[in-house]
């Protein structure tokens, strides 16, 4: 298992579990098994945490001592890593504790409704990601999004995704998630483990992160044109000079907070909101149309430097102070 290195990367953006209806207390219940499926040899494990969480939200009202973050260590956390395989991940978003219990224990009883649903949309859109564009064995494991999160998390419809190995998806969601935005958001991520398979997941620039996404997005786009997402809104000509001047001046940086600017926007410089993610869609979509004949497989897989040479941005690797 190779961890990807997205530190760089502010998540995608991009829910479930139950209210006991009775006096057992809920870490003594037996954990709910992954539903696992496989396209043709590709095996797949959807992995609810809701269980997880309930014991933490019980942990935690029977204060045992412990400290609200070790109480998460044990209960949720090292579950996850012993079903990932991660063993040697640290604690870190997207896994962090929250003090609004009853605002996550809520959460999880409303979004537990719908899980059916939800395993259904979840297992559409893998299945169609991996028909495109097959590859290794995924495990995609679904927890609510925190409480303190969610102004984050419902600018994205109610769906938070990150991958954290080339085999592993973590999505967050709110029980308002928007049924569109979770398939969009599945592909998404899909597509960004399907590249880590090829390049280890690597990340060292703003500008190879700004192709990632730009791939993840086309890609995403092919399987779900009718799904609009607030940053492919298109750009006019003077904001996307003002982007590719940016992304010229601090594409071969490795400061989070400089793609943090670009992400959240800086309206002194005319950057909009979510500027990596609609220069990124235009880059790889200007290559793809330039080069038809280029397998999804292949330009999911190739340097952001071929990529944008490919393009009509060539410019921004041209670029000398």
């Amino acid at each position: 298992m190779k961890p990807l290195g997205k530190t760089l990367l502010i998540p995608l953006i991009s829910l479930l579990f139950i209210s006991c209806s009775n006096d057992q207390p809920v870490h003594q219940k037996e954990q709910e098994a992954p539903i696992t499926f496989t396209q043709n040899e590709q095996e797949f494990e959807i992995i609810y945490m809701y269980d997880e969480m309930k014991e933490y939200i019980n942990s935690v009202r029977e204060k045992s001592g412990s400290s609200n973050e070790t109480m998460y260590i044990n209960q949720v956390f090292k579950s996850f890593k012993e079903l990932s395989d991660m063993e040697s991940f640290s604690l870190a978003y997207p896994f962090e504790p929250t003090y609004e219990l009853d605002k996550l224990e809520e959460s999880i009883a409303d979004l537990i409704r719908d899980k059916d649903s939800t395993d259904q949309i979840i297992k559409e859109a893998l299945l169609k990601s991996a028909e495109k564009l097959p590859g290794d064995n995924k495990k995609i494991f679904v927890l609510p999004a925190n409480p303190e999160d969610t102004l984050a998390v419902e600018e994205m419809g109610g769906v938070e995704g990150i991958v954290l190995a080339e085999d592993v998806i973590v999505l967050k969601l709110l029980p308002s998630f928007d049924k569109g935005m979770l398939k969009y958001s599945v592909a998404h991520e899909y597509n960004h483990a399907i590249e880590g398979e090829s390049n280890d997941g690597m990340i060292h620039t703003i500008l190879g992160a700004v192709v990632m996404e730009g791939k993840a997005d086309v890609f995403a786009s092919i399987l779900y044109p009718q799904i609009d997402v607030p940053w492919k809104d298109p750009m006019n000509t003077e904001t996307k000079e003002k982007v590719v001047k940016e992304l010229m001046e601090i594409g071969d940086s490795s400061d989070p907070r400089l793609h943090l600017g670009l992400r959240s926007g800086n309206p002194s410089k005319g950057i909009p909101q979510w500027a990596n993610y609609k220069i990124g869609f235009e880059i790889v979509q200007s290559y793809i149309e330039n080069h038809p004949e280029v397998s999804v497989g292949k330009w999911t897989s190739m340097h952001e430097q071929e990529i944008i040479a490919g393009s009509e941005y060539a410019v921004i690797t041209a670029y000398e102070e």
